[in-house]
C-alpha cells in the first residue's frame, strides 16, 4: 500500500518514518537529495527577493520568469534558511543555497539579510 503524506508541519513525522523504513544513513541521503521539497514544505516564513529569468529546456521559448524567495524552515528540529527559485504557480523549482542555524533568532537574522 502506498501512503502519501504532506510534509508541511508534519515534516518531523515524515523524517522519522524515513529513518524507520530505510535507516538513518539512507534517510539522510534521501533528505539531502530532496532538500528543496523538504525545506519548501517545512517553511515557516518566506521573503520575496525579486525576479529571475530561468532556463527551462522543455519550455518552447527556452525561458520562464521565476521568483527568488528566501525561506526560513524548521526541519528535523533544526533551523534552516535557504534561497529557492519559485515558478508562477508557487512551486519551488530550484534550491540555490541553504544554511543551518542553531537557533530561530539566528535563522531569522539570516533570512532578513538574504539577497
Amino acid at each position: 500500500m502506498n501512503m502519501m503524506t504532506r510534509i508541511g508541519r508534519g515534516s518531523d513525522a515524515v523524517i522519522d518514518a524515513l529513518r524507520a523504513e530505510f535507516g538513518a544513513v539512507l534517510a539522510e541521503r534521501i533528505i539531502e537529495a530532496e532538500a528543496l521539497e523538504f525545506l519548501w514544505e517545512a517553511r515557516v516564513r518566506e521573503r520575496y527577493l525579486g525576479q529571475q529569468i530561468g532556463s527551462i529546456f522543455d519550455d518552447e521559448d527556452g525561458s520562464e520568469e521565476l521568483s527568488r524567495v528566501a525561506i526560513l524552515s524548521m526541519l528535523d528540529a533544526r533551523w534552516y534558511v535557504a534561497m529557492c527559485l519559485v515558478d508562477g504557480d508557487g512551486a519551488a523549482v530550484e534550491l540555490l543555497w541553504k544554511r543551518q542555524f542553531p537557533s530561530f533568532e539566528e535563522a531569522e537574522i539570516a533570512l532578513d539579510r538574504a539577497r
